[in-house]
């Protein structure tokens, strides 16, 4: 099922992640099935599109909120790209001189369309390999230095996010595009379990959809405290 309390920021998240991964795991694999879930994909394209349009609308008339959605998105786009920058500079060793395996346990490309706790998780583990093990990596000290500026910038895109999601915001049609993206969300992960089921793929789901490994509802949520931002 898909989550009741996924809150409208996270239906861009989780949305757009698992766009990127539905092309990158099942576009080719029954090609039967392409047709269908190109359009469930598109559905799904709408549909977050619709709710962040919503959301903005909402969110503008507010100026302070306003300011605090504006102020977390260069930080955010400045960290998704260093991740995958250094992913490139570490591809360009030579083959076995640095153990790519230490700083990146999924794909750059993966990492740098997570939510941004998730993202500082994985800039926390870069950093930490690159104390460890950065010794044969080029150019070290400057890549640590840019890395840990954007695991800082991230800090303020949380803190951003605590502000923005404590006031609750009301459109005419924000609760209702939410509540068919959730449909349309849900309807993709059925179509994507059954292509994996008849492909006979192991990729798991929660590789897809990325609520579904998600430990809490909502970032910074806890088990005793209510989601903020879903009517």
């Amino acid at each position: 099922m898909a989550d009741a309390c996924i809150d409208f920021d996270e239906t861009r998240i989780y949305g757009e992640y698992a766009i990127e991964q539905i092309a990158h795991h099942l576009a080719g694999r029954l090609r039967e099935f392409d047709p269908a879930l190109h359009l469930a994909v598109t559905a799904l394209r709408v549909a977050t599109d619709t709710v962040a349009q919503q959301l903005h609308q909402a969110r503008s008339v507010d100026p302070e909120l306003h300011q605090a959605t504006v102020a977390r998105e260069v930080p955010l786009a400045e960290a998704r790209e260093v991740i995958v920058r250094f992913a490139r500079h570490l591809e360009s060793h030579r083959a076995g001189s640095v153990p790519y395996g230490a700083f990146f346990v999924e794909p750059a490309s993966t990492l740098s369309q997570r939510g941004p706790q998730r993202m500082l998780a994985a800039l926390d583990h870069v950093l930490g390999s690159l104390d460890e093990l950065g010794g044969p990596v080029r150019e070290h000290g400057h890549w640590r230095d840019e890395i840990s500026r954007a695991r800082h910038g991230l800090d303020a895109v949380l803190a951003a996010d605590q502000r923005v999601r404590a006031r609750p915001v009301q459109g005419a049609g924000l609760e209702a595009a939410r509540q068919h993206w959730l449909r349309i969300y849900e309807a993709n992960k059925h179509l994507v379990a059954a292509v994996l089921a008849l492909s006979g793929s192991n990729v798991p789901m929660d590789e897809i959809f990325d609520d579904l490994a998600d430990v809490h509802h909502a970032e910074g949520a806890r088990d005793d405290e209510p989601t903020a931002g879903v009517a």
